[in-house]
This record gives C-alpha cells, sequence and structure tokens, in this order.
C-alpha cells in the first residue's frame, strides 16, 4: 500500500526549480565521469602492458644481436684496480689480460663481481675485434626493462588519470554546492523571517 509521500502517486510530477535541474546535471555528469575515469584506468593497463612489452622485446633484440657479435673468453686477473673498502653493489674494477682470437695478447680494464686476487682466472666479454665489451644484455634484462617500462606507464597514466578526475569532480562539487546554495536562498527568508529586496 503506497502512502502519499510515495514517488510511485498519481497526479502531476513535482515542480523542479532550478536547483534540482543543477543537482540532476551534476549527478550525471559524475556518473560520466566514474564511467569514463574507470574506462581510462583500464585503458592505462593496457598502455602499459604494450609498453613492457615493447621495451621488454626491444631490450631482448638488442641481446640477442649482441650476443651474435660478442664471445666469452677466459682473462687473467694482472691488477686490482679497486680496494675492497670502495666496491659497488659487488663489483670489483680490476685489469684483465686474455688472448684475442688472431692471437695477440691483450690487457685492460674490467669490472667483475666478487673479490679477486692477482692471478685469478675471470670470464670477460670481447667484441668481433678482440677488444672488452659488456656482457649481452639477458632475458633478465629484458625483464627488469620491461617491467620498469610498465610500472612507470602506469604510475604516470594513473597521476593523470586521478589529476583529471580532481578536477573533474571539483567542478561537479562546485555544482552540487551552487544547488545548495539555490535551495538555501529560496528557504532562508522563511526560516529566519529575513525579508529579501
Amino acid at each position: 500500500m503506497r502512502t502519499a509521500d510515495d514517488h510511485g502517486r498519481a497526479g502531476a510530477p513535482p515542480v523542479t526549480g532550478p536547483a534540482d535541474r543543477l543537482r540532476r546535471s551534476a549527478a550525471r555528469w559524475e556518473d560520466l565521469l566514474s564511467v569514463g575515469l574507470g574506462l581510462l584506468l583500464a585503458i592505462g593497463l593496457v598502455v602499459a602492458w604494450l609498453a613492457g612489452s615493447a621495451a621488454s622485446g626491444a631490450v631482448a633484440e638488442r641481446g640477442m644481436a649482441e650476443a651474435s657479435e660478442r664471445t666469452e673468453t677466459e682473462a687473467v686477473v694482472t691488477e686490482r684496480a679497486t680496494p675492497i673498502g670502495e666496491m659497488q653493489a659487488g663489483m670489483q674494477a680490476v685489469t684483465v689480460a686474455w688472448t684475442a682470437s688472431d692471437g695477440t695478447e691483450r690487457t685492460g680494464p674490467s669490472s667483475t663481481a666478487g673479490l679477486h686476487e692477482v692471478g685469478d682466472r675471470v670470464t670477460v666479454w670481447v667484441d668481433r675485434n678482440g677488444a672488452l665489451t659488456s656482457p649481452p644484455a639477458t632475458a633478465e634484462d629484458a625483464a627488469t626493462v620491461g617491467f620498469g617500462a610498465g610500472f612507470m606507464t602506469v604510475v604516470l597514466w594513473g597521476v593523470l588519470v586521478v589529476g583529471a578526475g580532481f578536477l573533474a569532480f571539483r567542478w561537479t562539487a562546485g555544482r552540487f554546492a551552487r544547488a545548495w546554495e539555490l535551495d538555501w536562498a529560496a528557504v532562508e527568508p522563511q526560516w529566519t523571517g529575513r525579508r529579501t529586496g
């Protein structure tokens, strides 16, 4: 059984004023903005996945190209260039000697993981000319770069979406506040007995 206060009662619909129209408009905008921001977040995840995949693929390709141009060779530590107290990330700077593919003896600076004494044998990478070079990029490098690219994309995209959402909802909050002001302007003289104008 419906009461007189039910919205389903028969008769003419209530007359809506500017405040009601403004409030309904702001509510519709908030609904649209919520859906839009949700879609933007979903798109951001896809963009982050694509960015991470592209970065990972680029590093993997570079690693394959480097692996075809570089070879591992054994070298002997001839000098320790980094004191133990100055090692960074477990890497030690040393001077090594190795034999190039053309049979010539060469020496040069290298960086190796862990502690090595003079005379220790270490593995180094050389290019086609027999010169020391860095190891080729590995699958782990590709995964790390891909994760980093995806993570940074998520962060930047998230900042943009949150910023846009803040501005948009601040705008709708202003419309709700204006509707409240219109409501108050209509009832305040009746409640306070103050006469306008």
